[in-house]
């Protein structure tokens, strides 16, 4: 599709805008994550320890023997009481640099969107080859190969193209109307 008219330069600049719909925030990058590990890993082996201390569940069992009723018992059996796992996560919250944040589809486009969707209640397979072929950097042959995987079936190459000869000629009506 080497055409060069309106509704190509249009759909192309759709295609790239949804391509590059999500950015990542802007997180501060100044810290490196390696200088953050100093808060997980203890310095030395007492410090360990001390982080340690309490955290075998024996505060926990003296507790449920005092409330047991049973005279006499300071602390039940470690068979008695059901195992709760604990990890020290208390910390502040973190911005996530990696969070992915929609940027959505230039207002001017989005008559593309909506005439896809549009489409695809009429016609699916024109409609997924159409946006296959303005969003994905392959040739034909493997755009046709990805339409058929997706919408299950056989797709030939004729049959790829003809498909999107139809859909493009249906959206000139549309952008006509």
């Amino acid at each position: 599709m080497r055409n060069n008219d309106p509704l190509t330069e249009q759909l192309r600049r759709w295609g790239h805008a949804q391509v590059n719909r999500f950015a990542l925030s802007r997180a501060d990058r100044s810290v490196h994550v390696l200088d953050k590990v100093r808060d997980h890993a203890p310095l030395t082996r007492e410090r360990a320890m001390q982080d340690l201390v309490g955290r075998d569940g024996e505060s926990r069992r003296r507790f449920m023997a005092a409330r047991s009723g049973v005279q006499g018992m300071q602390m039940l059996p470690t068979w008695a009481v059901d195992p709760v796992r604990a990890a020290n996560d208390a910390d502040k919250p973190h911005d996530n640099a990696e969070i992915a944040v929609d940027m959505g589809t230039p207002d001017e486009l989005r008559w593309v969107d909506r005439a896809l969707a549009s489409m695809a209640r009429q016609y699916p397979m024109r409609a997924l080859i159409l946006r296959t072929e303005f969003t994905v950097s392959a040739s034909q042959a493997v755009k046709a190969r990805m339409v058929a995987e997706q919408y299950g079936g056989t797709l030939t190459l004729r049959q790829y193209r003809y498909e999107l000869q139809k859909a493009m000629h249906w959206f000139q009506g549309r952008l006509a109307a």
